[in-house]
């Protein structure tokens, strides 16, 4: 029986006209030897996801989840968000701030610090750290692809077959980089994006970013602890309906909104928004004497809801980005809370 096997020495069936040894030999080696790494970190990682996903079924955890979908999801109750589902769980294991004040894949490493092995332990604190970023293909080897992360401007190299067969130089790409069992991949589902798209995404999170910039050590604590609001990007470049439907219910919404509020859509960032306006139409219920220009209102509900979120801000930093006193601020702060 004939199997074809290619001897060392034979000419290279890619058609380089090099011996076997010389050309595909080397490289379907190093393929192998990736294989089976990858194999070993999505194993690693799969059975420690159903560990913490089991934890998250404590009680402690009851309602946290319907909390987390519907701050998750751009636009809640639609046939779409089906697609999303393997982000969201990402999401609200790893990212999600419980009422305990902690993410679920924290509390859960904490808890069982001592019961972890040394990979699992690496595997949960790199993905506690891990953000979504914009990443320019600078090269792709046999074994690995050179990527330049376009925000933080670091350069980053992965390993994740699945990327080096499909992507070429030049390709940008959305997505949350992590090591995982020595592997660095992908988590989840990467994104590829065009160029002018790239551009306006860029553009408007460096906006956000530039406005609470002295809250943050650099643009890197800013993409961990904004999780979400890339998330939500994410959502709307995956499936245009979302982002259409999102559109629709903004305006629909702004057909009704009073000038604090309409500052608060134009203002806050788009998964705080419902919140905000929550916040305030709860307040005017309550206070029957109101005072004070609308800016400062939207200042403290900003504050309000960042603090709640536990986003690290300051109330100078607010004040600077709503043109309006430090004092003021705090004044209609207090007055806020009086009522919440």
């Amino acid at each position: 029986m004939n199997f074809n096997l290619m001897g060392r020495n034979d000419l290279c069936k890619c058609g380089s006209g090099k011996k076997y040894k010389k050309c595909c030999l080397n490289k379907e080696k190093k393929l192998n030897i990736l294989r089976n790494k990858i194999e070993l970190s999505q194993k690693a990682e799969t059975d420690l996801v159903e560990k913490i996903y089991n934890y998250s079924k404590n009680e402690k955890f009851n309602n946290e989840y319907i909390k987390a979908s519907e701050k998750f999801y751009v636009v809640n109750d639609i046939p779409e968000n089906e697609k999303f589902y393997k982000l969201f769980l990402t999401y609200y294991l790893n990212d999600y701030i419980t009422e305990h004040n902690k993410p679920i894949t924290l509390m859960f490493y904490e808890e069982n610090f001592n019961n972890l092995n040394l990979v699992e332990k690496e595997i949960l604190k790199e993905r506690l750290m891990s953000y979504i970023s914009v990443y320019e293909v600078i090269n792709v080897d046999e074994d690995k692809v050179l990527m330049k992360d376009l925000l933080c401007e670091d350069e980053v190299v992965i390993e994740d077959i699945n990327v080096i067969e499909n992507v070429n130089a030049g390709e940008i790409l959305l997505g949350r980089v992590v090591k995982i069992a020595n592997v660095n991949r992908f988590l989840d589902i990467v994104i590829s994006i065009s160029k002018k798209t790239s551009d306006l995404l860029i553009k408007d999170i460096l906006n956000v970013y530039n406005k609470t910039k002295e809250s943050y050590k650099d643009i890197k604590e800013f993409l961990i602890y904004n999780r979400l609001m890339m998330y939500k990007y994410m959502q709307q470049l995956i499936d245009p309906k979302v982002l259409e439907k999102f559109r629709q219910q903004k305006d629909k919404v702004n057909e009704d909104l009073c000038s604090v509020e309409k500052i608060i859509c134009d203002s806050l960032e788009s998964e705080y928004i419902e919140e905000g306006i929550k916040v305030w139409r709860n307040y005017k219920l309550k206070s029957k004497d109101i005072k004070g220009n609308e800016n400062s209102w939207a200042a403290a509900i900003e504050y309000h809801i960042k603090k709640e979120n536990k986003v690290n801000i300051t109330q100078a930093v607010l004040a600077e980005k709503y043109k309006i006193g430090v004092s003021t601020l705090g004044k209609r702060y207090k007055e806020l809370k009086q009522y919440i």
